[in-house]
């Protein structure tokens, strides 16, 4: 009789390992029939459900921090390397030709004017997500997309830290940012 460990039967990993249906009937097999050949199929398909929670944890932590990183390199781009409106971007072409057009101004002139981030937005399901933040929550977004400030230039709009900053708009991505 081969005896498995009882904290590992109580977590919530092996929950959710025999949530599904073929680990489900490994371990029921197992329960009735407590030979070497049953655990060791147990520990198997337990191995490879605990390594794919690692893989996927593993996978979300890299896609957040690589975000952030790809997020940091971008706003240091765009600090660094100003526009020049009348510097040729193809032959006898400006990139102020490019966004000089009539279908261009009135939204980049809306969003000029705008002083509130739903002023903004034209999409139904994104109104209403922000209309259920704070009034300080909507103004942080507003700040930030609407005149693209960084986190330092908001902090000192509120008079707090870089920090706590970082923490409302990472309080915002975990709330809303779920699929």
């Amino acid at each position: 009789m081969y005896q498995l460990n009882e904290d590992i039967i109580k977590s919530p990993i092996f929950n959710s390992f025999i949530t599904i249906e073929e680990n489900k009937e490994l371990y029921l097999a197992y329960l009735n029939d407590q030979n070497l050949s049953n655990k060791d199929k147990l520990d198997e398909a337990f191995t490879s459900h605990t390594k794919q929670i690692l893989a996927i944890a593993y996978l979300r932590k890299l896609i957040y921090y690589e975000s952030r990183r790809f997020d940091k390199k971008r706003r240091e781009f765009e600090n660094k390397q100003h526009v020049i409106l009348n510097a040729p971007i193809e032959e006898d072409i400006t990139l102020m030709d490019t966004i000089a057009d009539g279908n261009s101004e009135p939204h980049f002139q809306l969003a000029l004017r705008a002083s509130t981030i739903e002023e903004v937005i034209t999409d139904n399901l994104l109104i209403s997500a922000i209309s259920r933040l704070t009034d300080r929550q909507r103004e942080i977004l507003y700040y930030r997309y609407v005149l693209n400030w960084n986190d330092t230039m908001i902090a000192k709009r509120y008079n707090v830290s870089q920090q706590e900053i970082q923490k409302v708009t990472k309080r915002l991505y975990r709330g809303y940012g779920r699929c």
